[in-house]
This record gives C-alpha cells, sequence and structure tokens, in this order.
C-alpha cells in the first residue's frame, strides 16, 4: 500500500541549538532543500542559555599567533582525560575504544574547518580567547594549553554569547530561506524495506503530518536532563536536574532504539554546581555556576568542612557531591554551602551562575545573618524548604564547631597565601576563571580569611547537569549506527542527543559547543554530498 506524505524536503533537522541551526545553514549552503523543526516555542535550545564558547583544536586564529596545535599531542590530551583508565599512549588508539577515537579524530580534523565554514557561510564573527587557558592546562600532555577557545565576537567573553550565535545562525537561516517551525517534534521515524530513514512524522498543537526526506534526518534534540525517570534509569548519579532547555527530555533514545540504534554512553553527563534555590524558582533560566567568584568565600559540606577548592572547573567541581562515606552510609558533600562575607560582595554579579548576586538585586536565595551561630540556624531552615533536591538530610550536630575550626584555619592559610588542603588558585585555569569577576590582594588574590564579625551570607548548592552526552552511537560523520558498526542510511544525530566520543572528559571551557559546531558541519557535509 502506498504511503501518503504531506511534505517533501531534503533534509529534515529536528532542533534548533548550534547542532540544529548548525547542521541548516551547511546543508543549505549546499544545495540541499531543509526544514527545522523545533519541539519549544522558541529558538535555541541549550546553547541560546550559554556563553558559546568554542574549544577548537588548531583554529587558524591559534596558528596566526605563531602558537602550533600538533594533532597527536592533541589527541592524546583528549584521549587521556576521556578515559583516564583505558588511556594508553603507545596504543594505536590511545586506548579507547574504537569509535571514541575516531570520534576524536574527526573533531581534530575538522573543528577549524567547520568555524571557518560558519564565518563564511552564516556570517559569524569569531573573538579569540588568546590566553585563556584549558580546564588541565598545567598537565603534560596538554601541548597547545591557551588559545584554543573561540567565542561570538559581539558578546567579548561574556555571558550573552549563546543569544548572539542562535540569532547569527537564525538571519542565516532566514537568508537561505529554511524555515524553522516551532512547537513541532518529531515522533517517529519512517524506515523503507532497506532500512534507511526515508521520513519523519512530526507532531504540532494541532496536527500531525509526515515529512518525505529525499537524502534524510538530522537530530539535534539535546539530552534527556529534563525528564526525572530517565535520569534516574541511566545516571550514574542522582542529580536535582540542569540548565540544560526545559525541552531536553530524550526524544531521541526511543525513536533511535525503535530503528535499530545503537546506544551508548547512557551514564555520561557535563556537570556544574547549581544554587537549589534558583532552580527552585526558575528553572527554565538558571544556570550552573560556572564561575564561583570571591577570596573571603568558603564552600563547606553539612558537617562544616571544606572538601574542594572552590575554584576548581565545574565540571570537576561537581564530581566532589557524590564521594560517599561508608562509615555514614550517606554522601556527606551532597549538598554543599557557600559561605562568604561582606568583602566578598564585591565580586556579586551576573551571569555564568554567580551565586554572590550584584548589589541591589534580588537575592532570594541568599541567607544572610549577624554570625555564624544564626547563619547555622539560617541554613538549618533552607534545608528544610528544599527537600525535594536534598532529601532529609540535615547539617550535622556539631556543624557550627566545625565551622568554626574551618574558618580560622582557612584565616591562617589565607595569611600565608597557600591552601594546603585543596591548593585553590594553583592552577592556570583557576586563575583565569576568578579573574573574570575579580580578585583580591596579599599573596594569593583568590583567599582572604573571613571578617571576625558578620554580617555573613551563605546559599545551598547541588549537584546538577549541563546536559547529558548518551544516545545513538555515531560514526565520524555523524551518521547513527547499528551495533554492528554499519551505519543507519539517512539518520544522524548531533550534539547532547548522540553518545559523546568524550567520554567522562570535559577538556574546556566551550568543550560542549566546540564539538557539536564540529559534529553539526560534519553532518551537513555527508547527508548532502553522499
Amino acid at each position: 500500500m502506498t504511503r501518503e506524505w504531506d511534505e517533501t524536503v531534503d533534509i529534515l533537522i529536528a532542533g534548533s541549538g548550534i547542532g540544529g541551526l548548525g547542521s541548516a545553514v551547511i546543508a543549505a549552503a549546499n544545495g540541499a532543500d531543509v526544514t527545522v523543526v523545533e519541539k519549544a516555542a522558541t529558538i535555541g535550545g541549550t546553547t541560546a542559555k550559554s556563553a558559546a564558547y568554542m574549544w577548537i583544536p588548531n583554529n587558524k586564529y591559534l596558528r596566526a599567533s605563531g602558537r602550533t596545535d600538533p594533532r597527536d599531542d592533541a589527541l592524546r590530551y583528549m584521549a587521556k582525560l576521556s578515559r583516564p583508565r583505558l588511556y594508553n599512549p603507545d596504543h594505536p588508539t590511545l586506548g579507547l575504544p574504537e569509535w571514541e577515537f575516531e570520534g576524536l579524530a574527526a573533531f581534530y580534523d575538522n573543528a577549524s574547518d567547520a568555524a571557518e565554514a560558519y564565518e563564511n557561510v552564516a556570517g559569524l564573527k569569531f573573538g579569540h580567547a588568546a590566553d585563556f587557558p584549558d580546564y588541565y592546562a598545567h598537565l603534560a600532555e596538554d601541548a597547545a594549553p591557551t588559545g584554543r577557545v573561540l567565542f561570538p565576537e559581539e558578546s567579548e567573553g561574556g555571558p550573552a554569547g549563546g543569544s548572539i550565535l542562535i540569532d547569527t545562525l537564525a538571519r542565516a537561516c532566514r537568508n537561505a530561506d529554511v524555515p524553522i517551525r516551532t512547537e513541532s517534534r518529531v515522533i517517529d521515524l519512517v524506515q523503507d524495506s532497506n532500512g534507511a530513514i526515508s521520513g519523519a512524522v512530526v507532531e504540532t498543537a494541532d496536527r500531525t503530518s509526515r515529512i518525505r526526506t529525499r537524502r534524510g534526518v538530522i537530530f539535534a534534540t539535546g539530552g534527556f536532563t529534563q525528564d526525572p525517570q530517565l535520569r534516574l534509569r541511566f545516571l550514574d548519579h542522582s542529580y536535582v536536574g540542569g540548565c540544560a532547555a526545559r525541552t531536553n527530555t530524550g526524544d531521541l533514545l526511543s525513536i533511535a532504539r525503535d530503528v535499530g540504534a545503537d546506544l551508548a554512553n547512557l551514564n555520561v553527563g557535563m556537570r556544574a554546581p547549581m544554587v537549589l534555590e534558583r532552580l527552585q524558582r526558575d528553572p527554565a533560566a538558571v544556570r550552573g555556576s560556572f564561575m564561583i567568584p570571591g577570596d573571603s568565600m568558603i564552600i563547606v559540606n553539612r558537617f562544616g568542612k571544606r572538601v574542594v577548592s572552590e575554584k576548581v572547573p565545574y565540571h570537576d567541581f561537581a564530581r566532589v557531591f557524590f564521594d560517599w562515606d561508608s562509615q555514614r552510609g550517606t554522601y556527606p558533600n551532597n549538598p554543599l554551602i557557600a559561605i562568604w562575607d561582606d568583602r566578598a560582595r564585591r565580586f556579586g554579579g551576573e551571569g555564568f551562575g554567580n551565586p554572590i548576586p550584584p548589589q541591589g538585586a534580588d537575592d532570594y536565595w541568599v541567607i544572610r545573618a549577624d554570625s555564624l551561630t544564626d547563619l547555622e540556624k539560617g541554613i538549618a531552615e533552607r534545608l528544610g524548604s528544599l527537600r525535594e533536591y536534598t532529601g532529609q538530610v540535615e547539617l550535622d550536630a556539631d556543624f557550627g564547631t566545625t565551622l568554626t575550626a574551618t574558618v580560622d584555619r582557612w584565616a591562617e592559610m589565607s595569611a600565608e597565601g597557600v591552601d594546603h588542603d585543596f591548593a585553590r588558585g594553583s592552577t592556570p585555569i583557576e586563575q583565569a576563571l576568578s579573574a573574570y569577576f575579580g580578585v583580591g590582594e596579599g599573596p594569593n588574590p583568590m583567599m582572604a580569611p573571613l571578617t571576625a564579625r558578620g554580617p555573613y551570607y551563605a546559599t545551598i548548592l547541588g549537584p546538577a547537569l549541563i546536559d547529558t552526552a548518551g544516545g545513538p552511537r555515531v560514526d565520524r560523520n555523524s551518521q547513527v549506527v547499528r551495533p554492528d558498526g554499519t551505519p543507519i542510511a539517512g539518520l544522524y544525530a548531533v550534539g547532547n542527543c548522540a553518545a559523546t566520543p568524550s567520554g567522562e572528559a570535559y577538556w574546556a571551557g566551550g568543550h560542549t559547543i566546540g564539538f557539536i559546531q564540529c559534529a553539526a558541519y560534519l553532518a551537513a557535509q555527508h547527508i548532502t554530498r553522499a
């Protein structure tokens, strides 16, 4: 029986972040008839909330500065962090599964070309964070520790980069006559007798339509951060939610499974600490705390102890939430509590999830008290209103005594300028992240004692996701593959809806979007030339 189609296009793209719109502008420039559908009422996805930093190895700006970024060295840096236990610098795939190594190699080989294509096709203008270090710039494997980060020039490296990036790509889509249909989502795929994807079923508020595709479908629909059941089923740990777009509910997982895709790395997520009351009040707009400023500011667990360098990059910071205490049978560091004094308020600001609010802002998430004793009472009360995120945890009975000892030790180390416990401020990236909102003075400008008298301030942090990074496995062209590694003709997945080949890693600022812009470019190039 002949199936009826409501319309026909060359390529249907699901999602309107950098993955979707990036694919669209490249495919359209290659002569394809493209339509984009977006599940949300507005475009941009998680990209629109980001600063749109892009980590681009061997980019042209780095090369123009006279620096080099050799391929073998870059792959070793990426692989060491992607799979630390498996990493072997003498192995042909550096110890990684072959598909992950191929994915990293394709990224290095094409990321710079992809970025230049967006400049040429979409009119995107980049700024170059020439001296911004990678998150592990201090490791010997990082042969190009600075110069890999680009951002939309107009943003000047600030938090508005994502909206600028989306506006630029959307304008390029309009100029190329690529329609972007909001409140429209793919709910199913259609396969021909050979198993190739020949179209998709798209649902809107008032109708369901069947769209035939001459070349295929590209998914760029994000991860499953906003589906609590999928988080519980697949992730290693219990996250409170995340700053991904609210429509990132893992729509592709069941669709891809039904057409025979191999699913991988479903336990992987990109992480950050998050102010819990901001998540509670405004889940759509909240961001992870990507920069935690302040010299006279410490972060303690509910036992009153510091457990991490407060300046460590967000992805690694969030790991400490899940340190397990087998004696107590609990996660002692979940949640964590940021505490600062009046002097640290000068580091308050908007953007990047700064837990210290700017002067005059609505600081509903901040607990204020004139003494540490009263601050403890305020924290305990606030925990009671956050049970949906923290469970039944309470402050330890000795919290106040231990906190006082922690504050005293912090004062001693601040005077010396050396954090003997967690080496705060000792790496290039800690220094760079701290500098955005400013640093203090003294032997270590990231360390200062809390004042002997209040007022004091606090807020409660929990473990959140930037987004998940598991889904259908893809090849170096972003084409979805079956368990035997053969591609499913006409089906592509880019970004956080696909299985990441980067494993456990978060190499630098712009890790996520840098990788996605390349995957989108590769998908568009392959689908239009296949």
